[in-house]
């Protein structure tokens, strides 16, 4: 009769068992993704001028051209959401927009040095292929980035972290060195 309970038949169940654990606590289905966001934001009370560095594309949509503008922000404004209703409303000098005309301004809101940008239900169906897709979102951050002291950016999909968009994983966060 054979031993059963040999010293390998006892460690590679003891392995089996380790290996199942960890493969069950880091599933994605197991682990809360929940983002509390703040609720009140410091707003200036007075309207102010800044210079925006805001990101758009190439004509051959090889890269990002700068265009720099200059936007008085209103009582109740943040630099972050003005930045990208200019981003939205397109380029003035030459360059391409990177958000399809008729496209909703997405909702960004800040916690500690991290952006969270949440997109709308229309841009899940823009249908930009992979190159669009990535000037969008890049350039989405690096206009952001450029703004003040955010030093990444994560994408929400309708209030969910999102995972992509089209092509393009969203699943880290962007960052920029300086």
């Amino acid at each position: 009769m054979k031993r059963y309970l040999s010293l390998w038949n006892v460690l590679g169940v003891a392995l089996l068992l380790m290996g199942l654990i960890v493969f069950f606590y880091s599933s994605p289905g197991r682990r809360s993704e929940v983002i509390n966001l703040p609720t009140a934001e410091t707003r200036p009370q007075e309207p102010r001028n800044v210079t925006m560095r805001l990101y758009f594309a190439k004509s051959d949509a090889s890269g990002f051209l700068i265009e720099k503008r200059e936007v008085t922000l209103d009582p109740g404004d943040t630099v972050y959401r003005r930045a990208l209703e200019e981003l939205v409303a397109g380029p003035r000098q030459g360059a391409a927009p990177i958000v399809p005309e008729g496209a909703p301004v997405p909702t960004v809101f800040v916690r500690g040095s991290t952006a969270y940008v949440d997109l709308p239900e229309a841009y899940g169906s823009l249908g930009l292929g992979t190159a669009g897709e990535t000037l969008l979102v890049y350039g989405m951050a690096y206009t952001i980035i450029d703004q003040g002291p955010v030093e990444e950016v994560r994408f929400l999909y309708r209030g969910e972290p999102a995972t992509t968009l089209g092509h393009l994983s969203l699943l880290e966060p962007i960052r920029r060195t300086r």
